[in-house]
């Protein structure tokens, strides 16, 4: 197969430290409307698809330990390297792991991922510990400052400074396609500032982004992608975009 399934960030690739990437929706087995590659189970898609799709992205990733979490648009940071790998072990889908948002770890050779079609997945390398970290940011994840936390996590657990991270925010829904009602945007702007709305459109990129800034961490250490999910369905699952019946989208982040 000679088509690219995912796209890199090379802007945490280009340390040398980690394998980092978002998977794209073409090139897997899915039929619609989970088409193609799409990588997580709990959407309705076939377990079998779901296996396919992901053995086709370690191939070309080189990715051949992958864990995640059960989403569920909370604020929990797991340390993956406080539970066991039997726990992994004869498990398979979402539902079966543990229950989060984010995921944290210095393990090398192990992947970690989240599965998005709009939120905003976030990876964070601690280029001094090494130790990584990535995040599934929703509207209540942002709200609830999930990014943060996760960096708080990494401090309290492996004594990362903000100033050694880079951190790069992936494809999500932008304000161009993201409508939201008047009492999320005076939420967001109250909290994060007026440069997260425009009239009655949202951006998660920026809500997380004035976060990041205002917690320390400076401009030139976050990359920042400028796709739209929404307006790239022929890249990229869209929740908001395809009704609510779609595939999801994997972003991984690996220590070498």
């Amino acid at each position: 197969m000679n088509e690219k399934l995912y796209i890199p960030v090379q802007s945490l690739q280009s340390t040398g430290l980690v394998k980092a990437g978002i998977s794209q929706r073409l090139g897997g087995v899915s039929p619609t409307p989970y088409s193609s590659l799409n990588l997580a189970t709990h959407v309705g898609d076939k377990q079998e698809n779901v296996y396919k799709n992901q053995q086709r992205l370690f191939e070309q990733t080189g990715i051949s330990k992958l864990k995640y979490c059960n989403q569920i648009h909370s604020d929990t940071v797991i340390n993956i390297d406080e539970i066991s790998d039997a726990y992994w072990n004869g498990n398979y889908g979402e539902d079966s792991q543990p229950t989060g948002d984010a995921l944290i770890s210095k393990i090398n050779n192990v992947a970690l991922g989240v599965f998005t079609a709009d939120c905003v997945p976030i990876s964070i390398l601690d280029v001094e510990t090494p130790s990584i970290a990535i995040v599934h940011a929703g509207w209540r994840g942002t709200m609830d400052q999930i990014v943060l936390k996760s960096l708080e996590k990494l401090k309290n657990e492996y004594g990362t400074n903000y100033e050694s991270c880079l951190i790069h925010l992936g494809p999500s829904i932008q304000k161009c396609c993201y409508e939201v009602g008047s009492e999320l945007i005076s939420q967001f702007t109250l909290k994060f500032g007026k440069s997260v709305a425009y009239e009655n459109h949202l951006c998660l990129h920026t809500a997380n982004v004035n976060q990041l800034i205002d917690y320390g961490i400076a401009d030139n250490s976050i990359s920042i992608s400028s796709f739209c999910t929404s307006c790239n369905l022929n890249l990229f699952f869209s929740y908001r975009a395809e009704g609510g019946k779609t595939g999801r989208m994997l972003s991984y982040l690996q220590l070498l």
